[in-house]
C-alpha cells in the first residue's frame, strides 16, 4: 500500500480495526460545539430583526389612525385668518381650536429688521407675556395650541382665529378617535409579548422605551381640554381605553372645539412619535442596523469556522486512515511471519 509521505495518497483498507469515523468526531467536539454557538448567535440575531420589523409595522399602523385625525379638516382647522396678515399669518395643525384666539398680539421686534431674534407680547391674565424665537417663526406656545405663526414685520395687535373644522357626523369622528386607540394597544401588547420572561426581547431596553413613550403621548401641556373629556384615558395596566359616549356627549356640548382640538393634538403628537421611531434614523432602524452587521459578521464567523472543519476532517480522516492502514499492515505480516514459523516448525519435525 501507498501512505501519505511516500507517494502522497493513502490507500484506505477496507476493514477498519480502528473506528476512525469516531476518532475524528470526538477530536473536533470543540471545533464543532463552535460553529454551533455562533449559528446559534445568529439564529438569534435574526429573530431579534424580524421582532423589530414586526414592530416597527405596528407603529406604522399607529401612524395611518393617527394621520386620519390630524390631516383632517374634521379635526384640525383647515385655515387660520389673520386680522392684519401683513404683520403675522399663521396655519393650524393638530391641537389648534377653531374659534379660538384669547391673546392678541403685538410683534415687536423681527429677525432681519435689525434684531437677532423675532419677539411678541400678548397680555394674560393681565400680566405682560414675551415670547421669542431665532427665526420669525414661533411653534410650539402653549398659549397658541397647534399654531405656527410667522411674522412679516413689527406692529399689531393682530387676533388669529381658526377656521370651525368640517362638519362630520359623530359616528366617524368616534370610530376615528376608537380605530387609534385599538392601535396603540394592539403595540402595546406586542411589546408586552416580546418583552416576556424568555421573550425575544426580555433583556431589551429599547421596546420597553417605546412602551413608555407611547403612553406619554396621552399627555401634554399646550392643549385647552383634557383628553378624558373625549373619553380617552390611561389604565394602571399600562394601555389605553376610550368610551365612545363619552366623546359622543363632548362633540355636541359647548367645548366640542377644545375636544376636537385635544384629539387633534394627541394624533398629531403620537404620528410625531412614530415618524421618530420608524425613520431611517430612528430608533428601530437603528437597532436593526446594528443586528444585520452582527448576522453579516457571524455569517463570515460561521463559514470560515466551517471551511477550517471541513479542513481538520479531512486532515484527521487521513492521518487515522493512514493508522489503520499500518495496523493493518502489521497485522498482515504477523500472520505471514507466524505462517513462515509453522511452516518451518513442521519442516523440522519432518525431518526427524
Amino acid at each position: 500500500s501507498c501512505w501519505v509521505g511516500r507517494c502522497g495518497v493513502v490507500a484506505v483498507s477496507t476493514f477498519n480495526l480502528i473506528d476512525i469515523d469516531s476518532i475524528v468526531s470526538n477530536l473536533m467536539v470543540s471545533d464543532t460545539a463552535r460553529s454551533t454557538r455562533l449559528t446559534a448567535q445568529k439564529t438569534e440575531r435574526n429573530d431579534e430583526i424580524t421582532a423589530f420589523q414586526a414592530l416597527n409595522t405596528s407603529l406604522l399602523a399607529i401612524a395611518t389612525k393617527a394621520e386620519a385625525i390630524s390631516e383632517s379638516t374634521s379635526w384640525v382647522p383647515a385655515t387660520v385668518a389673520s386680522s392684519d396678515s401683513s404683520t403675522a399669518t399663521a396655519y393650524a395643525s393638530g391641537g389648534a381650536v377653531a374659534g379660538a384666539s384669547p391673546y392678541p398680539f403685538t410683534v415687536t421686534t423681527i429677525v432681519g429688521g435689525g434684531s437677532d431674534t423675532a419677539t411678541i407680547t400678548y397680555t394674560k391674565n393681565g400680566v405682560l407675556q414675551t415670547k421669542t424665537s431665532a427665526s420669525n417663526t414661533f411653534t410650539g406656545l402653549a398659549d397658541f395650541p397647534g399654531l405656527t405663526i410667522t411674522v412679516a414685520q413689527t406692529g399689531g395687535p393682530v387676533t388669529l382665529t381658526p377656521a370651525a373644522t368640517a362638519s362630520t357626523t359623530a359616528s366617524v369622528m368616534t370610530g376615528a378617535a376608537e380605530g387609534l386607540v385599538d392601535a396603540l394597544n394592539a403595540t402595546l401588547a406586542l411589546i408586552t409579548t416580546q418583552t416576556a420572561s424568555n421573550a425575544v426581547f426580555s433583556n431589551e431596553f429599547t421596546p420597553r422605551e417605546i412602551s413608555q413613550k407611547i403612553l406619554n403621548t396621552a399627555f401634554d401641556e399646550y392643549t385647552l381640554a383634557s383628553l378624558s373629556d373625549a373619553g380617552i384615558q390611561l389604565t394602571r395596566t399600562g394601555t389605553f381605553t376610550f368610551t365612545e359616549g363619552t366623546l359622543t356627549t363632548a362633540l355636541a356640548g359647548a367645548s366640542s372645539e377644545e375636544v376636537i382640538g385635544q384629539v387633534g393634538a394627541f394624533a398629531a403628537r403620537v404620528d410625531t412619535l412614530v415618524t421618530q421611531l420608524t425613520s431611517v434614523t430612528g430608533s428601530i432602524s437603528r437597532e436593526i442596523s446594528a443586528r444585520q452587521d452582527q448576522v453579516n459578521f457571524l455569517t463570515g464567523q460561521i463559514t470560515e469556522a466551517t471551511e477550517d472543519i471541513a479542513r481538520r476532517k479531512e486532515s484527521l480522516t487521513i492521518y487515522y486512515s493512514e493508522l489503520n492502514a499500518q495496523i493493518q499492515a502489521m497485522q498482515n505480516q504477523q500472520t505471514y511471519l507466524k505462517t513462515q514459523l509453522d511452516v518451518f516448525v513442521k519442516s523440522i519435525y519432518s525431518n526427524n
